[in-house]
């Protein structure tokens, strides 16, 4: 699905009425339709509740109205608030009030000379309330009325339904400007706002569902919109089916630059994540003393004993063999577990100008690279980078709560300096691309907050790129599959004690699932 900005909301609004012909007030119609029928999944029986409409001004109050007919024709007990005097509203907005006041559907106007209790106490007995005050082109504090009666709205152990976005909430960052609408569910119009699928956005909106409204999708993809919130058919339409006469050798061949001493569960996770992904053949570079424990753990993957320093860990003497085994593999996947000892950091260093395939880097691959990132303008292939926000936070020599507060701009900026692939790890996933593009996952859970998860990840982007994916899409699917079986996984085994292996024979099913269905909505 198709993600925008407030002002790139705006913009193609604008352009369906003035181009494509339109009318706003069908518009308006529409999403109201499209909200009213998305509420009534979410409350049962919506046409006995006592609805009370929280209507603010312009367009967002405009689809309240709608919404007050609505259910008002539906047999509910509607009642229409006004935050601002009916003599301001234009347009569309008015001419809904006007039909509302034909119908005689209960409205009244706030009274801000009169005590603010008395006119919120009947309000605070309804048993649905609708929000329908500010809309996505708030870009300043919320101040005065609409903030009192936010708070208040908070405050109310009350279903609270969200026409197009939650109060308060800007559209574009996700942040609430003041104050900001805890919302049940959201109904939000035309196209997905970026700001519904970051946090704290994703807490506020609740449930959220897209309503097509009937601006043309063609119209966001003519104007170079290359963000997405990545789904299942999306992921679907990157997967086809093997030919019936693949063999291993044709299913790509993953190199695992993983583990040291007290971290072989690291390059255990990633070997088989790789395999479960459909890579024919995994080839672990591991410590020579660690050698035997390796054989013991893995049954598929291949071992190829490297040197090591006193630590027990990669050392830089291996980069020759390294370098020589990898000439004619697919891909390679470093960096957890390997430690960031000075010898191991050197063989990095080394190693990247050097790579003659695409490669993964995660976890301590992306600390060593953290000490001299100019680096990876040197290499000549394809890289993704999987970072957590304190990795990032290193990467980008920022703290790491700017990153959180500014999770887009930090991944795709650094995508673009550098020339990779990112995959900002988190709630909502961020997968950043050089050419511009965005993705925004979808799956995952915090049942998935686990040690090895993100070795897992590693090996599944690496098993895809191996596979003959372009890094983008295969960063995309591996972190979509990753969090879908990281939710069928904790469906059956619970919230927590939830562990990265438990995703290892879940993994098959999802892309099996995936193959099977005919993926749409993928567009470069």
């Amino acid at each position: 699905m198709l993600v925008v900005t407030a002002s790139e909301m705006a913009s193609l609004d604008r352009q369906t009425i003035e181009e494509v012909g339109i009318p706003g007030i069908v518009l308006m119609e529409n999403a109201a339709r499209g909200a009213a029928n998305f509420f009534e999944t979410m409350v049962p029986h919506m046409n006995r509740r006592k609805i009370t409409v929280l209507a603010g001004g312009g367009n967002n109050a405009g689809d309240g109205f709608v919404l007050a007919r609505i259910f008002h024709n539906r047999g509910a007990q509607v009642k229409v608030v006004c935050l601002r005097p009916p003599q301001k509203l234009a347009g569309d907005a008015l001419t809904n009030y006007q039909i509302l006041e034909k119908l005689e559907v209960p409205t009244v106007v706030w009274d801000e000379s009169r005590d603010f209790n008395s006119q919120w106490q009947e309000i605070s007995q309804s048993q649905v309330i609708i929000d329908a005050i500010l809309g996505t082109g708030l870009n300043s504090e919320v101040r005065g009325l609409f903030r009192e009666v936010i708070e208040a709205l908070n405050s109310l152990d009350t279903t609270v339904l969200a026409v197009d976005i939650p109060s308060g909430l800007h559209a574009t960052t996700g942040k609430p400007l003041g104050v900001a609408v805890r919302a049940t569910g959201t109904a939000t119009f035309g196209f997905l706002k970026i700001g519904l699928l970051l946090e704290p956005g994703t807490e506020h909106a609740g449930r959220l569902h897209l309503v097509d409204i009937g601006i043309p999708s063609s119209m966001a993809r003519a104007r170079g919109i290359r963000r997405w919130q990545f789904t299942e058919d999306m992921a679907a339409a990157c997967l086809q089916p093997r030919s019936p006469y693949m063999h291993k050798g044709g299913a790509g061949h993953v190199a695992v630059l993983s583990g040291s001493k007290g971290k072989t569960g690291a390059a255990t996770l990633i070997c088989e994540a790789a395999s479960r992904v459909g890579a024919g053949l995994v080839t672990l570079f591991i410590p020579h003393s660690l050698n035997a424990i390796l054989e013991m753990k893995l049954t598929e993957a291949m071992t190829f004993p490297i040197d090591e320093t006193a630590d027990h860990t990669p050392a830089e003497p291996a980069l020759d063999a390294i370098v020589h085994f990898l000439k004619d593999k697919e891909a390679l996947a470093a960096g957890p577990g390997i430690s960031t000892h000075p010898s191991t950091a050197a063989l990095l260093h080394s190693l990247l100008p050097r790579l003659p395939c695409p490669a993964v880097l995660d976890a301590d691959a992306l600390t060593i690279v953290a000490q001299n990132t100019p680096i990876l303008e040197q290499t000549r292939v394809p890289l993704v980078l999987t970072p957590h926000p304190g990795e990032m936070a290193r990467l980008a020599q920022k703290p790491v709560k700017e990153v959180q507060e500014n999770r887009v701009d930090t991944a795709r900026e650094f995508a673009q300096k550098y020339g990779i692939v990112l995959v900002l790890k988190g709630h909502g996933t961020l997968v950043a691309a050089p050419d511009g593009r965005l993705a925004i996952n979808s799956t995952g859970n915090p049942a998935m907050a686990s040690g090895g998860m993100g070795d897992t990840l590693t090996g599944m982007i690496a098993g895809f790129l191996a596979q003959g994916m372009e890094p983008f899409e295969a960063a995309c699917v591996g972190v979509y599959a990753h969090g879908a079986a990281g939710d069928e996984a904790s469906s059956s085994l619970g919230s927590r004690g939830l562990i990265a292996s438990d995703l290892l024979p879940v993994i098959p099913r999802v892309l099996g699932r995936l193959e099977q269905k005919e993926g749409h909505g993928w567009s470069h």
